[in-house]
């Protein structure tokens, strides 16, 4: 038995791989331990928070549209110019908060694209909360709204102890929601604090407890600001959270904020083992043919020297290799199988090594969970879905286009 399932579960979802002959690198997702995230998620929902899905972290849209719909939720975040269009032109009723700030010159991108589809320019930007972190990047957005003569939604990225920047408490955000208020051209749509410090602060300095109550503290006194420099908070989106996070929010914490961001969560990449997440499960796999089995490999060299470093451990008495490598990702199945560090990382053939017991041979399945979800989902095509024993569907992913071309003959100023 491993932490993550029983052979008998990896042995199942090697027959499901096999009846579709998929004979390369895939990545799976099994839809019941997504339901199950979905289902945990869904119980923090219940105290009030309305929720925001977070692109990145799963980048395919019929995915992003499963868990929208299982939520009940027309709110994505995206920190990507080429999927802010993509989402876009799919959700036709999505409410979109960068999650990131852009330059200017982004808003340039948006506009060319806008127009190129021939959509009502202006109704795409009001479905968009672009995210400033600094009076002078508002200024650069308030001069391109002016001149093409657009309306902007501004949603504030506020400082709550991650300290990675966006606005702090002080007179210069006081500024900006004066400037705001009185814009012809831009609105306050929102504030954005992310937190995902809090389970990462070591009991020396107060722990994950500590660092709790300063961020909740902390936004409560951005929204005290709001109200008293630019106007009551209804209406205003004022999300918190991330996928290490989303649990801590209570009903209480209603009066601070009404909306939580998550999606890391819903599969759990092992970067995610921390404690707020204990209750959900692993469900996202990186399967692999196994092209090589080796009893006693031996490194270039001298056949003594492997000889050593197998007497001593260092080198394993079995081995494979398999189809591709050098991921964000770790061994789960078989059992104690491992990269063989001394062989060094490889993108074609990557050497683990096998138990004794393993019973592996070419053309079985070396199984490696993820460390991220955002940088490793893109890597395989097509998602394979696996639900009752058998892979049901396949779900693209986002494409990831190398260039935007700029607005012709312009500069975005």
């Amino acid at each position: 038995m491993t932490e993550h399932g029983s052979p008998g579960y990896f042995q199942q979802l090697s027959q499901a791989l096999d009846t579709v002959a998929c004979a390369r690198p895939v990545l799976v997702i099994d839809k019941a331990r997504l339901d199950y995230n979905i289902a945990q998620l869904q119980q923090v929902l219940r105290r009030g928070f309305s929720f925001r899905l977070v692109a990145k972290s799963l980048p395919s849209l019929p995915l992003l549209d499963y868990v929208l719909r299982q939520t009940d939720s027309q709110r994505l975040m995206c920190f990507h110019m080429p999927f802010l269009l993509q989402v876009l032109r799919y959700f036709d009723q999505a409410d979109v908060m960068l999650g990131k700030p852009m330059p200017v010159t982004a808003l340039g991108y948006f506009e060319r694209d806008a127009a190129a589809a021939d959509v009502a320019v202006q109704a795409r930007y009001d479905r968009v909360q672009w995210l400033v972190d600094t009076p002078e990047r508002l200024l650069e957005y308030e001069a391109f709204a002016r001149k093409h003569q657009r309306n902007l939604r501004i949603c504030l990225e506020i400082d709550v102890g991650l300290h990675r920047g966006g606005f702090q408490a002080d007179t210069a955000f006081k500024s900006v929601l004066r400037h705001l208020a009185d814009s012809e051209h831009l609105r306050l749509a929102g504030l954005m604090g992310y937190e995902a410090h809090i389970t990462k602060i070591p009991a020396l300095f107060g722990g994950p407890k500590a660092a709790e109550g300063e961020a909740k503290a902390s936004y409560q006194r951005f929204v005290q600001l709001v109200r008293s420099d630019y106007g009551d908070v209804d209406g205003l989106c004022l999300n918190v959270g991330g996928s290490t996070t989303y649990p801590l929010y209570q009903q209480e914490d209603l009066a601070f904020c009404n909306e939580i961001a998550t999606a890391s969560a819903l599969v759990k990449p092992s970067d995610f083992d921390v404690f707020t997440l204990s209750h959900h499960q692993a469900a996202a796999w990186i399967a692999t043919p196994v092209l090589k089995v080796m009893q006693q490999p031996d490194l270039p060299g001298p056949p003594a020297l492997s000889r050593l470093l197998r007497t001593f451990g260092v080198l394993p008495q079995q081995a494979c290799f398999t189809y591709g490598g050098n991921w964000l990702a770790d061994p789960v199945f078989p059992a104690q199988a491992r990269r063989v560090k001394l062989f060094g990382h490889s993108s074609n053939q990557e050497m683990h090594s096998l138990p004794q017991d393993a019973g592996m041979k070419p053309g079985d399945w070396l199984y490696l969970r993820p460390m991220q979800s955002e940088a490793v989902l893109l890597q395989f095509g097509d998602i394979a879905v696996y639900e009752n024993g058998q892979i049901t569907e396949w779900w693209p992913v986002l494409d990831y286009p190398t260039r935007l071309d700029a607005p012709a003959q312009e500069a975005p100023l």
